[in-house]
């Protein structure tokens, strides 16, 4: 039977990769499964371990802290990346298949969420670009001391953070349905591995929509200058989100608050650099959603 296992998987026990910053060298050992897969298999271990990991960080947020940390958003979005490649793996091992394929409509729904986060994403990817084009003119327009076009470009920023949190209610429609019927929480008690892999999958949407949340709201909430009220789709906005300090410094220096040259362009470098990384970030969670979906697709089509 193992020969005609269609192909053997090489796996880190390193659950995932050092931070950027971090110059220490991490030893990896590797071990080879040949055994069939199994709900036990090294992959929906390695899933489960991210998947706990991001929702222990994530879930609990302290409403007293400052801004979001740039860091701890990049190494959110890496993961998630992560987590939709071995959610891939998971996907093109036959038992897996086998089960999935049990449940036609629940994987049709589950196709519908994957499609509006592609969608989601797609737009954002929009959005990030047309931050980019706004940062370099308001750049441009502070070496030359002009502050009208300055003003300008602050307001094309805010006016890409308002159309960023237009993409928040689409979110909350992923959070609010679920269409698995699979209770998540218990599935590790149940012998059925269908409710198994289904839970997963579910976990791995939670995931998504609560880091989503996260990077859009504090990417709208950067460059909020006071509390406000107002609805976008049927989403009230109350209060000010929190935001990113790299952007909320950058915006803050384009308003003049600070006369330190040096300083202003320091905030200005640094806000750059926070919209190229969430840019790179999103744009490789983006294809693998897409990868993913294209594999549930498969999932019913092969």
């Amino acid at each position: 039977m193992v020969a005609n296992f269609r192909r053997s998987l090489s796996f880190s026990t390193t659950p995932s990769p050092p931070p950027p910053s971090s110059s220490a060298a991490v030893k990896k050992i590797h071990f080879r499964s040949t055994s069939l897969p199994t709900r036990s298999h090294p992959i929906h271990f390695q899933l489960k371990y991210h998947l706990n990991q991001l929702k222990s960080q994530w879930a609990i947020s302290d409403p007293t802290s400052g801004s979001l940390d740039l860091g701890r958003i990049l190494d959110a979005l890496t993961r998630i990346r992560t987590i939709l490649e071995c959610l891939d793996d998971l996907l093109d091992l036959a038992p897996s298949r086998d089960s999935l394929r049990r449940h036609p409509e629940w994987i049709e729904k589950v196709l519908e969420d994957f499609l509006v986060l592609v969608d989601v994403y797609g737009t954002f990817q929009m959005q990030i670009s047309t931050l980019k084009q706004c940062n370099v003119a308001a750049q441009l327009a502070t070496r030359r001391k002009d502050g009208l076009r300055t003003s300008v470009c602050v307001k094309g920023l805010k006016k890409t953070g308002r159309e960023v949190f237009k993409l928040m209610p689409f979110l909350h429609g992923i959070r609010e349905h679920d269409p698995s019927g699979y209770n998540v929480t218990e599935s590790g008690r149940d012998t059925d591995p269908d409710l198994d892999v289904g839970g997963v999958i579910r976990g791995v949407v939670e995931a998504i929509v609560m880091i989503s949340e996260a990077v859009f709201g504090g990417i709208s909430g950067s460059f909020e200058t006071r509390k406000s009220s107002w609805t976008i789709m049927g989403l009230k906005k109350s209060k000010r989100e929190k935001g990113i300090g790299e952007l909320e410094n950058g915006i803050w220096s384009l308003r003049n608050y600070y006369e330190d040259e040096v300083m202003k362009k320091k905030m200005m470098k640094e806000m750059e650099e926070c919209i190229d990384g969430i840019e790179s970030g999103s744009e490789r969670v983006f294809r693998g959603l897409i990868n993913t979906r294209v594999s549930l697709l498969n999932v019913l089509t092969q």
